[in-house]
């Protein structure tokens, strides 16, 4: 079958996909709208119909998703993967429901240079209504053999972290503005990937029990990605407050809870069994063997750098 003709086909099934869907399954998330469509930039050049076949099969799926989750189509209807090779995924998300940051706001890809395996994208953001424009250039890297990616930013509007390995799948959360008045926060999410990535479902949000607890179970840190040697740790410790050892950053104290008046950041998020925040462009993950959370959302990781000596191995306890 010629591309013309797939791609004829594919939009008629999107376009039954999406009628079938109810208004509030393509609405945006509770806690935060996404801002346009996923944006995919390719470590290798390919011909531009194939690109935008594949960026259709994306929106394909992502409605088969949406309608899975609303029930208006079958469960046991799923469209197969397509295998898109080596690539960086963006979407910009703004905290918390705003239908004005959907109508000004306005994302894209301005250039991609490729050479000896590296990919520089050149990406861009622009606010037409509070006249901002924010851009930087990533440089994406797959390492061969061992599913990983070697991310490294320049160019920067915004503060971006030192360089990172992401394994096949994981992502980048780089913070763009901060609306003073309002709170909201406009930011650029980056997945890398060679498997099919699936698309966030929504921003973190507060914790809204009094008591929450995060539990770590079995845990191991990544510190911009490389894991550190196993120490020896308590299986389990569950508390409001978290206390960790960073080797050669410092000691954190982490929360669900902002904590403002004790000197508490947002500085990160908790999902299903990770947990990952920042520091001073240094990115830590901490993967465990359990869900950290009793729900299962996305939310909001609270920080204070703790004034202790650098520690020299991974620990957690409980802190207050």
């Amino acid at each position: 079958m010629k591309l013309a003709g797939f791609l004829s086909i594919l939009l008629a099934v999107l376009l039954v996909a999406l009628l079938a869907i109810p208004a509030f399954a393509q609405s945006s998330a509770a806690h935060g709208a996404r801002i346009a469509q996923v944006q995919t930039a390719y470590l290798e050049a390919i011909p531009p119909d194939v690109a935008a076949g594949l960026e259709i099969a994306d929106r394909f799926r992502e409605a088969i998703e949406a309608g899975r989750s609303s029930g208006a189509i079958p469960a046991m209807f799923t469209p197969a993967p397509v295998n898109k090779g080596p690539r960086a995924e963006f979407e910009t998300w703004v905290e918390q429901r705003s239908r004005d940051y959907a109508e000004s706001v306005v994302t894209g890809i301005s250039g991609i240079e490729r050479d000896g395996g590296k990919a520089t994208i050149h990406r861009f953001v622009r606010d037409n209504f509070r006249h901002v424009e924010l851009t930087y250039t990533i440089i994406l890297e797959i390492i061969p053999g061992a599913e990983t990616f070697r991310v490294a930013f320049s160019d920067s509007t915004a503060p971006y972290p030192v360089p990172q390995i992401l394994r096949d799948g994981e992502t980048i959360a780089l913070d763009l503005a901060v609306d003073a008045k309002t709170g909201r926060r406009l930011v650029d999410y980056i997945r890398t990937g060679t498997r099919l990535l699936k698309p966030r479902q929504a921003v973190a949000r507060d914790v809204y029990a009094d008591d929450a607890e995060l539990t770590i179970t079995e845990p191991r840190l990544r510190i911009n990605g490389a894991e550190q040697p196993a120490t020896d740790l308590p299986a389990t410790v569950s508390t409001a407050v978290l206390s960790v050892d960073v080797p050669g950053q410092g000691r954190f104290a982490l929360s669900f809870k902002p904590r403002a008046e004790e000197g508490f950041e947002r500085a990160g998020e908790v999902t299903g069994n990770s947990l990952v925040f920042a520091h001073a462009g240094n990115i830590f993950r901490i993967d465990c063997g359990d869900r950290i959370a009793t729900g299962s959302g996305i939310y909001n990781i609270y920080a204070r750098k703790e004034p202790v000596e650098n520690p020299l191995r991974f620990m957690i306890g409980s802190g207050r």
